[in-house]
């Protein structure tokens, strides 16, 4: 496989998992705003970090159901 190409894709991955990360950020932001209307920005800067590891915990959760649900189909097929 060529390096450059592998780079390039790697690079493109991570360009996306960005994209999805600032549109958390920023679904999360809005929604902070609205539930603390006088906080400081800084108050959801220090609590980003913890709510980007409960929507990866879910999405975690999520795929895991999923590919159980999976496997038993295909355990009875």
């Amino acid at each position: 496989m060529n390096k450059p190409n592998l780079l390039r894709k790697v690079s493109d991955l991570t360009a996306l998992v960005n994209e999805i990360i600032a549109y958390w950020k920023a679904v999360a932001e809005r929604d902070f705003k609205e539930a603390h209307p006088f906080a400081d920005q800084n108050e959801f800067e220090q609590n980003w970090p913890k709510m980007l590891d409960s929507f990866f915990l879910a999405e975690t959760l999520n795929t895991t159901k999923l590919l159980q649900s999976l496997s038993s189909i295909v355990r009875e097929n």
